[in-house]
């Protein structure tokens, strides 16, 4: 599994309040949908988001993890964690073997001062690998959607 794209920098306080966005993922590679961090004054952890799937995808699987991110950018007029490293959690999207096409899901990110809503469009391109040539499964053998609620943490590492 290869990571078809990855968060490094970030704006720190960066939560949009309703959001749509569109990525582009490749089969059975993780791809990054977005990055969340928020810092004090003195670059620590403020709350990570709790996040809930509130529409699965239905040709893959969702889930998050905690990383650390390079601040690009930072709303708050100290500007004094610009290029340190914080901790965050990144949200990613990893389509089942053998599909390409598009998906779509809904999730909401939540702390204890605001609630972003966020649509995301899939493109899901056919991989690079074998995989790509991997027939989809049928309709009977489909794997069923992901249940709302917390999203879950990603298995394994990253590679």
């Amino acid at each position: 599994m290869g990571v078809s794209s990855a968060v490094l920098a970030i704006d720190i306080s960066c939560f949009a309040q309703d959001s749509e966005m569109t990525v582009t993922a490749r089969t059975a590679e993780e791809t990054v949908i977005e990055g969340y961090a928020d810092a004090d004054n003195t670059c620590a952890p403020v709350e990570l988001p709790r996040l809930l799937l509130m529409k699965s995808p239905e040709h893959g699987v969702v889930c998050y993890r905690i990383e650390d991110f390079e601040v690009v950018g930072d709303s708050g007029s100290d500007r004094a964690c610009i290029g340190r490293w914080v901790r965050g959690i990144s949200i990613f999207y990893l389509a089942r073997p053998g599909y390409s096409g598009p998906d779509s899901l809904r999730y909401e990110a939540i702390t204890d001062r605001r609630r972003d809503r966020v649509a995301v469009r899939v493109r899901v391109l056919p991989g690079f690998g074998n995989d790509s040539d991997a027939a989809g499964p049928s309709d009977s053998e489909r794997e069923p959607a992901m249940s709302l609620g917390p999203v879950p943490a990603c298995v394994g590492p990253v590679s």
